[in-house]
């Protein structure tokens, strides 16, 4: 099996993403994220690295290193890199993302035509109290990783379209992200968003 890795020095970011492709990529092997370019390169001369999500918002000349070292191991590696910039400079060989691309963008770039659209349904664990979201927060951020937008969120829940920028604004707060792509992901990883087989239309009925 491939062997993909996640470099990024935030935790929760890593550990989010990582759990999200590891569920996704069924046919890979997802290692443990690591924090920093000395843990990847450990990971890089004991394994065979198939595939490297790197955050690249160091000094360029260093993460060019990095990128370079990683190919010493395996000529054919794929480098994702992981951006807070606009203005990052192109690393030779690797496909730039901005961080805010949530882990289907790189799932899709890892392997292409995989997940199509994955539609996101409330859990059992979105009942269980571990989630410090409300019913209807969790309900709002369910429909807004569907890719539906704030009016037609509030269509669909019978909310105005303030009440649902608001319950966004509490989603960010509480979840301590600045993103929806990083809400939806720390959902995700927690276990109180999970994967459809097949899309389904959430309703009031859900957790409250």
């Amino acid at each position: 099996m491939p062997l993909l890795v996640v470099q990024e020095r935030r935790r929760l970011y890593r550990e989010a993403m990582t759990a999200c492709l590891k569920r996704w990529l069924d046919a890979f092997d997802v290692a443990e994220g690591v924090a920093d370019a000395a843990g990847l390169l450990r990971l890089a001369e004991s394994r065979h690295l198939d595939h490297a999500v790197i955050e690249v918002d160091g000094v360029p000349w260093d993460v060019a290193m990095l990128a370079g070292s990683l190919r010493r191991h395996n000529p054919s590696v794929q480098v994702i890199g992981l951006s807070a910039s606009a203005r990052t400079s192109a690393i030779e060989g690797a496909r730039i993302l901005s961080h805010v691309a949530g882990p289907d963008q790189v799932a899709e770039l890892v392997s292409p035509g995989h997940l199509h659209d994955v539609p996101f349904v409330l859990t059992s664990g979105a009942s269980s109290g571990s989630s410090p979201l409300s019913g209807q927060q969790l309900r709002v951020l369910a429909l807004l990783s569907l890719g539906l937008t704030v009016a037609e969120v509030a269509v669909r829940l019978s909310l105005s379209e303030r009440a649902v920028t608001k319950a966004k604004v509490a989603i960010f707060a509480k979840l301590g992200v600045a993103s929806q792509a990083r809400a939806v992901a720390g959902a995700l990883a927690a276990g109180w968003l999970g994967p459809a087989t097949a899309p389904s239309p959430l309703t009031t009925g859900e957790p409250s």
